[in-house]
């Protein structure tokens, strides 16, 4: 995908190029490099490698899986990542509205310690 054909609404390019979360930007002064710009390595993670990368996402999270498939769509699936357990608009959509004890990934992120793009 190219700023000319990117279709994300939530995505940015900045002046070389590089694409980011404009919805909700890294701050690279603040937090470095380490987490894309962000505080916490699950932001990092979520905003950066699952809605702008594309990269699908695992989460282990108080003894439980979660699998996030990004397909357009954003999916919690399987481990697999063939089953569609629940459907959002986007990814970025997932991230805001999918709640886990109550709480939206967002507000999750600073408690979730086991994260990885796969």
């Amino acid at each position: 995908m190219t700023k000319e054909n990117d279709p994300r609404d939530y995505v940015g390019y900045d002046l070389f190029g590089y694409p980011f979360n404009k919805k909700y930007p890294p701050n690279k002064e603040k937090y470095g490099q380490s987490f894309e710009g962000y505080p916490y390595k699950a932001l990092g993670v979520l905003l950066y490698d699952y809605c702008v990368m594309g990269y699908d996402v695992e989460i282990n999270y108080n003894g439980e899986s979660y699998y996030l498939l990004n397909a357009g769509e954003g999916i919690i699936s399987d481990s697999h990542f063939t089953e569609r357990k629940e459907v959002f608009d986007s990814p970025m959509a997932l991230v805001e509205n999918f709640k886990i004890d109550g709480k939206t990934l967002l507000q999750l992120a600073p408690e979730i310690e086991d994260i990885e793009p796969v």
